[in-house]
């Protein structure tokens, strides 16, 4: 009888184990919804910034990259919610200066996530056995690599006068978070398989 209790005893609080041995993941999962919907909020009044200085292809590509963070939070979120660590989100440490800082700025932010913080998560993720945690984690890693080269396009085309030779509009993946610069994607994304008609349009 007293091992039947003791094995009942253990498989309650094995639910608080787990979320204890989790609490890397859920701390750097925090910081990254954090982040991500900071930007949300800053890369859309870059956007602002943007249309105020004549830049309206660059301005585009702002709220396109907005949509982008939303995505990843909502992301980000909706694995914290399942590992029972509701969050609030992240405001902005910073506020809009010029079109061309403000794209530089951006870089430097994304440069990070994709190159070296993501990936630690993705790391610790793993050791604490959040399979979601790592998805999550991949998606944005991955979709932050493939944006930087729009970044550092759109900063050359500043430079040189040259903006309006960038998209005038972008298509996003709703689940993945990627972002298209073409005018008429594939029918899928080649990272999550869904389908084109999903595919957000920003313009």
């Amino acid at each position: 009888m007293k091992k039947i209790i003791f094995v009942l005893i253990m498989a309650g609080l094995n639910p608080c184990s787990r979320l204890f041995s989790q609490q890397k993941t859920i701390a750097n999962l925090t910081e990254a919804y954090r982040f991500e919907s900071a930007n949300s909020i800053l890369f859309n009044a870059y956007a602002r910034e943007a249309v105020k200085e004549g830049y309206p292809q660059i301005a585009t590509f702002f709220k396109a990259t907005g949509k982008m963070a939303d995505i990843h939070a909502a992301n980000f979120l909706t694995v914290l919610s399942k590992m029972g660590s509701p969050v609030a989100p992240g405001t902005p440490a910073v506020v809009p200066v010029s079109t061309q800082i403000n794209l530089d700025e951006a870089l430097k932010s994304v440069r990070i996530e994709a190159g070296v913080k993501y990936a630690e998560y993705m790391d610790q993720a793993q050791k604490d056995g959040a399979p979601g945690a790592v998805k999550a984690l991949q998606w944005a890693k991955e979709t932050h690599q493939e944006s930087l080269d729009k970044y550092i396009q759109a900063s050359q085309a500043l430079q040189e006068g040259k903006t309006k030779t960038l998209p005038a509009f972008y298509w996003i993946c709703p689940k993945y978070g990627n972002l298209f610069a073409v005018p008429k994607p594939d029918e899928t994304c080649g990272f999550c398989g869904t389908e084109r008609t999903k595919f957000i349009k920003v313009q």
